[in-house]
């Protein structure tokens, strides 16, 4: 239902031996103009010189910018150019990869660099896999609105349109189910990939959910198939496939009342976890991100927090033990259950006639006192 998604441009090291030779640098999903220059040129290597470029950075010569360019030459695949040095590259030097394409007149085209370095006597890196998908239930409502996909490992961009997939019982693609966002929604490690349900089915009355319905259908079993074909920044394809299978229940449209939270709150002078216990469960990211524990005098207290129980229990292991007092419990505004109902409202709610709870600008407090 979604735009088609725009694949962006990115440098690529191969690591290791291939069947082109030792270790090469690509440049991936370059944009049709570009790749259209390339294939009219009758001596493309001769362009990608000074477009596409491999030079010493080493920090400790002060001269290494003004050293040549390391020789090697190009091959083409489709929309990408993979450049092939001619002796290996040294262990433990600082490579700079450019690729800019405005010297062929691509004024618009944002230079990509990237730095690295081979260290010495390297071993191989574990393959890597798909960690978690949350939510971790295999229960979910029938109005999900995301999936979180975790990896060992930092990804590229580009993939996820051809290896993920909804599947229904019969291990059949579920149409136009996942949406499709223009740029694929990554954290900023890499490593959290966010795969949306198709909104605009998720919201009744509105046309999507009333020509299709819903992505999900209360009552049935689905799988979310993570291919292999995912890759990493290493070049590296996943270990292997990962799949979730899980049953949809009902849905659940209501806005995330605080008021029914159980608090368990600590020993004082001890360093016991303070828990909180939802009714449902929340989304994982943005539990992490949005409860915060402070003291009487507005200090965070720090320490380790634990999201487990199927994202129905938050808990904070203080550093330091509980002293005596008073210690509030901030909720932010923006959390979010697993369907996106929120602290304001539920998030498929009727625009008109339904009265929605008040809630302050800064989310809600929760209080427990230390004696």
């Amino acid at each position: 239902m979604g735009a088609p998604v725009k694949c962006q441009p990115t440098l690529r090291i191969n690591s290791g031996a291939s069947a082109h030779g030792h270790c090469s640098v690509s440049a991936c999903c370059l944009s049709p103009g570009l790749v259209a220059v390339l294939a009219r040129s009758r001596r493309p290597s001769n362009l990608l010189k000074s477009v596409f470029r491999v030079i010493v950075a080493d920090a400790s010569s002060p001269e290494g910018d003004g050293l040549p360019d390391v020789a090697g030459r190009y091959i083409f695949d489709d929309d990408e150019v993979r450049f092939l040095p001619i002796l290996p590259l040294d262990s433990d030097v600082k490579y700079r990869v450019i690729f800019d394409g405005r010297p062929l007149g691509f004024l618009t085209e944002e230079p990509l660099v990237l730095e690295f370095v081979i260290p010495s006597d390297q071993k191989a890196p574990a393959l890597t896999e798909v960690t978690d998908i949350f939510p971790s239930s295999d229960l979910l409502p029938e109005n999900l609105l995301r999936f979180y996909v975790c990896f060992s490992n930092s990804m590229q961009r580009g993939r996820a349109l051809g290896e993920i997939s909804l599947l229904d019982s019969e291990g059949r693609p579920v149409a136009d189910a996942l949406y499709r966002p223009p740029v694929e929604l990554w954290d900023r490690t890499m490593q959290r990939l966010t795969v949306l349900l198709d909104p605009g089915r998720l919201k009744r009355w509105v046309g999507p959910n009333i020509e299709l319905g819903p992505p999900l259908k209360a009552g049935q079993t689905y799988t979310l198939e993570i291919g292999p074909g995912m890759i990493d920044l290493d070049g590296r394809r996943l270990r292997e496939r990962f799949v979730k299978r899980f049953f949809v229940g009902d849905p659940v449209r209501e806005h995330i009342s605080v008021e029914s939270w159980e608090l368990l709150p600590p020993v004082r002078g001890s360093r016991q976890a303070v828990v909180l216990l939802f009714k449902s469960p929340l989304d994982w990211a943005l539990l992490s991100q949005t409860i915060a524990v402070e003291s009487a005098n507005g200090s965070v207290v720090t320490g380790q927090v634990v999201i487990d129980q199927c994202e129905k229990r938050w808990s904070l292991t203080p550093i330091s033990p509980w002293a005596a007092g008073v210690y509030r419990i901030s909720v932010g505004a923006s959390l979010e259950d697993v369907c996106g109902n929120s602290l304001a409202g539920a998030f498929d709610r009727p625009i008109r006639n339904v009265r929605q709870p008040t809630m302050p600008a800064g989310g809600a407090t929760l209080v427990f006192q230390l004696m």
